[in-house]
């Protein structure tokens, strides 16, 4: 997952000035640190915990959005969205272990600063079709 999300990052670096990409650093708080200010990221509570919660990158019109810790080794936990049924990868948490859902009630967040970057999918599928 963070190889994928690399691999993109590193696209888009060599495309920044082709395509409208979007970046920003964030702290475990949801602060920026740095960056663009058109990203914006809420930080979702947990019902009944303070060492858990989760954070969701506002939609913007056209955009997607790639995040990742800034220490790579971290594992991704996604959360669902009320009302649905399964996790949405817009919803997500860092911790230290992949099953952290199934550790002692869920494992709590680990505090780590993380990168947002937004960019449009039409540019990658214009990249891809040679178009830009």
């Amino acid at each position: 997952m963070i190889g994928d999300a690399l691999s993109l990052i590193d696209f888009l670096q060599k495309h920044w000035t082709e395509y409208s990409v979007k970046s920003a650093l964030f702290n475990s708080d949801c602060v920026r640190m740095e960056g663009d200010s058109f990203i914006e990221v809420d930080k979702i509570p947990v019902k009944d915990s303070d060492k858990m919660w989760f954070y969701k990158v506002k939609d913007k019109p056209e955009y997607e959005f790639v995040y990742m810790p800034v220490i790579p080794s971290l594992s991704i936990d996604y959360g669902q969205i009320h009302g649905t049924a399964n996790p949405d990868a817009k919803v997500f948490r860092f911790v230290s272990n992949p099953m952290a859902k199934f550790t002692s009630g869920g494992e709590p967040n680990v505090i780590a600063n993380f990168i947002v970057v937004g960019y449009k999918p039409k540019d990658l599928l214009s990249a891809r079709e040679g178009r830009k």
